[in-house]
This record gives C-alpha cells, structure tokens and sequence, in this order.
C-alpha cells in the first residue's frame, strides 16, 4: 500500500501528543480544586506525530483492499506511539507517550476514532497512565472532547475529559480535565 496518508496523519498525532505535553509534567502542574481525598486536576501537553522515515511515530496497519490507507481514508487502521510533551517544540520536557489505535471511522475521513493510553514517565507520575477513547474531529479547528475512563497508580480510576486539537502541522493540542482520589 502507498504511503501517502502518512504526512497527515503523522500531524494529527502529532498534535494529541502536543496536548498530552502540557501542563502534567511541569511545575506548574497543580490540582484545580481538591475536595476530601478527590483531586480535580487539568493539564496541557502537546503531542507530535511523525508519519514517514526510520523514527516514524505512527504506522497504517490495516485499510480497505484495493484502497489507499491514510489518515483521510475510510477503514484505515493506525497504530501510534507519539511522545506527549509539555510545549508545542519536540525539544520541550517529555512528559510520556500516547500510545494506541486510531481508526477512521467516518465515510468522508472527517472523525478518528481514538483508543489509547496516556503512559507518563515524569518523576512525579511516572509509570501513571490514563486512558482515553472517543471521537476527534480530525479537520476542525474546534476541540474534540473525548473521555477519560479510567487509570493506573497514581492516577486509579481517573474518570474526565481530554481535548483534543490539531495545533500546528504534525502538532495536537491536548488537555485533560479529570478527577481522581489521593
């Protein structure tokens, strides 16, 4: 199968690891509220996607016969692994990675759909993970918000939102919004 998909795709990952990069891993990250044991937190991290060459972050793995698998294309099946970062550059903190599936999932290629993990490897959540699945609007410009249905150790049963938005190229914008007990 042709490869064609990949530049876009590598750019939407991108931009889910960009908002997984956000605030998570940073000083600034804080608790938004804290009631009893339960923590309401949002954080802001960036996700960068590569599509083609030998450090490639995201890969077609399945699509139509006969059809070409890209991001854009109905069937097609990706598998990422993206680093999440806490700036929009490559260059900036790493917080973790983001690591799943993605199906296009719409006849016109519009709507992904995403399951995956958010597996963190800052000091403070490191082995943390947060899973999330839903519907992103790949083309928009508009956040798509998906569902945080759960996590592991530090952050067992996390249950909220996460933001998903193309932000530059290859770059989403990820934010999480989610509760969890201490």
């Amino acid at each position: 199968m042709a490869f064609n998909f990949m530049p876009k795709l590598m750019s939407y990952l991108s931009l889910l690891l960009l908002v997984l990069s956000g605030n998570a891993f940073s000083s600034q990250a804080s608790p938004v509220e804290q009631i009893g044991s339960e923590k309401i937190i949002q954080w802001k991290y960036y996700i960068t996607e590569k599509f083609y060459g030998h450090n490639a972050t995201i890969v077609a793995i399945a699509g139509i016969p006969g059809r070409l698998w890209a991001p854009y294309t109905f069937g097609t099946l990706i598998v990422g692994d993206n680093p999440v970062t806490a700036g929009p550059s490559p260059y900036s903190g790493k917080v973790g990675n983001v690591r799943g599936l993605v199906l296009i999932s719409s006849r016109d290629g519009r709507y992904n759909y995403i399951s995956s993990s958010l597996m963190f490897t800052n000091r403070e959540y490191n082995g943390s993970t947060l899973q999330i699945q839903g519907t992103f609007d790949r083309p928009s410009r508009q956040a798509s918000e998906l569902s945080i249905i759960g996590g592991t150790r530090k952050l067992e049963d996390a249950r909220g939102s996460a933001f998903l938005q193309t932000y530059r190229g290859s770059i989403l914008l990820f934010i999480l919004k989610f509760t969890y007990y201490k």
